[in-house]
């Protein structure tokens, strides 16, 4: 009967520290460094339109505009421009935070020399100069943003592409792939 108490309690305190272990992963370790996500410049109404961006420190999609929920570090804003006689949306950035910005550190022809470049990119080099808004944002482009709380994150676009939703609505989304580097460091993991 003992033996049984004495293994019954050894399972309990190994479900427990696995829980645990697992329920708090993100805050021993802090958000994920590096991985992919998709940008969308589709807007969708509630009392008022808003946008999704992404936050680097939750690894989490955001509303935005949107006052109950926290600023995003990214946001695909859109630029609408005049294909032949069609509009549409090509993918542009913003950091809603209105400081610090986007840096183009390289474009390239194919994805390939692209994610090279990201690969071989360990260091953000002094004097780079960062704007709030990208402007137009192409596949097989490596970014450095300088979020607003001053961490460093690398881009690489992956895709680009201009749709239409059901509705007629023009819009663009972007594939990138990230590395963050949370601690305010130029170096990246």
């Amino acid at each position: 009967m003992k033996i049984k108490r004495v293994k019954m309690r050894y399972r309990y305190l190994l479900l427990m520290a696995l829980i645990l272990t697992s329920a708090s992963c993100k805050m021993l370790f802090g958000p994920d460094k590096t991985g992919e996500f998709r940008l969308s410049s589709e807007k969708f109404l509630a009392e008022s339109y808003y946008l999704f961006g992404y936050s680097y420190e939750d690894s989490e999609f955001y509303r935005y505009p949107f006052e109950k929920d926290p600023v995003p570090d990214i946001i695909n804003e859109g630029t609408r421009v005049l294909d032949g006689q069609e509009t549409i949306e090509l993918s542009s950035f913003n950091t809603p935070g209105e400081a610090n910005g986007f840096a183009l550190v390289g474009e390239f022809s194919n994805l390939d020399d692209a994610r090279d470049f990201y690969n071989d990119y360990t260091t953000v080099e002094e004097g780079l100069q960062y704007t709030v808004d990208s402007n137009i944002v192409e596949a097989y482009q490596v970014l450095i943003q300088q979020t607003s709380a001053g961490n460093y994150v690398k881009l690489l676009v992956k895709e680009v592409n201009s749709l239409e939703g059901d509705e007629g609505n023009k819009y663009s989304e972007a594939l990138m792939d990230y590395t963050y580097q949370p601690n305010g460091s130029r170096d990246f993991p």
